[in-house]
């Protein structure tokens, strides 16, 4: 792309047309995303150590007696493995698939070091295969609202076959009015010599639609290589689902909604869906 690209781009951009997620399989990318995932100074790619403390409390608290015990937890979108080490930590066994290439290595490389009960697979949620036998099944921080509806339907199908009768599927989505509010951005631009998108001196433009017809948001980034003018770019588009919708795709995969427990530690952003696989 060049710069008369960005000039002559479509406003508003169609859901899904420029790419479904920004390149968190891109082998660069997904290093200097891994930095923000380690990150203990804000929340924005990964919990800090301790709200995933916090939210392991929360998980073995829905798997009662069980946890005592030890149980096999199956973590979709799993990132550096945050989640599974600390569950690991406490007796359990952990598979975590994600397509971050940095992210699984890294998570891989603290197992091994701790000698942790823990598989990483670096793999797709919407194609990995999950294998069977789990007490529990999640996919946190709302990962659930950057799939489509058909997709959603595909992962929740195949964690209710992954997860054994009366297994418990917990999911983080945004609360309803959360992706308009923080996606649909007007333009703006900033210079560095060095970030996210680009390890090189770069511009960035941002932009952020809403469509209200498909309760949808589509997040636009364009990096300008201040070397050779080169322009990249990124798109994203962001499902708002609704209760009601979310409740009609997991009971026709399987699911009944269950209590949903007081002291979710997930920020006001986010809400617990916890399901009983039937």
């Amino acid at each position: 792309m060049d710069i008369s690209d960005i000039v002559g781009r479509p406003i508003p951009p169609a859901t899904w047309a420029e790419g479904e997620k920004i390149p968190w399989d891109d082998p660069d990318f997904s290093c200097r995303m891994l930095k923000e995932h380690l990150s203990q100074d804000h929340d924005a790619a990964s919990r800090r150590t301790e709200i995933v403390h916090k939210q392991v409390d929360y998980i073995e608290g829905l798997l009662g007696e069980q946890a005592n015990s030890g149980t096999r937890i199956l973590d979709l979108a799993c990132g550096p493995g945050l989640h599974s080490h600390e569950l690991a930590r406490r007796g359990h066994t952990t598979l975590g698939i994600d397509f971050s290439p940095a992210s699984v290595e890294w998570a891989k490389s603290t197992s091994a070091s701790e000698s942790l009960a823990c598989e990483f697979v670096h793999a797709d949620v919407r194609k990995a295969r999950y294998g069977t036998g789990f007490d529990l099944a999640m996919l946190l921080f709302g990962e659930m609202n950057v799939f489509s509806v058909d997709d959603l339907n595909r992962i929740v199908g195949k964690a209710r076959r992954a997860l054994n009768d009366g297994g418990t599927l917990l999911l983080e989505p945004h609360e309803p009015g959360v992706i308009q509010a923080n996606f649909e951005t007007p333009p703006t631009w900033s210079a560095a010599t060095d970030g996210l998108f680009s390890d090189r001196p770069h511009l960035l433009l941002e932009e952020g639609f809403w469509h209200d017809d498909a309760q949808m948001a589509v997040k636009r980034w364009y990096v300008i290589d201040t070397g050779s003018g080169d322009v990249t770019r990124h798109s994203q588009t962001v499902v708002e689902y609704t209760r009601e919708t979310l409740a009609s795709i997991v009971e026709s995969q399987g699911f009944q909604a269950a209590e949903q427990p007081a002291g979710w530690p997930g920020g006001e952003n986010f809400y617990p869906l916890v399901l009983n696989a039937i």
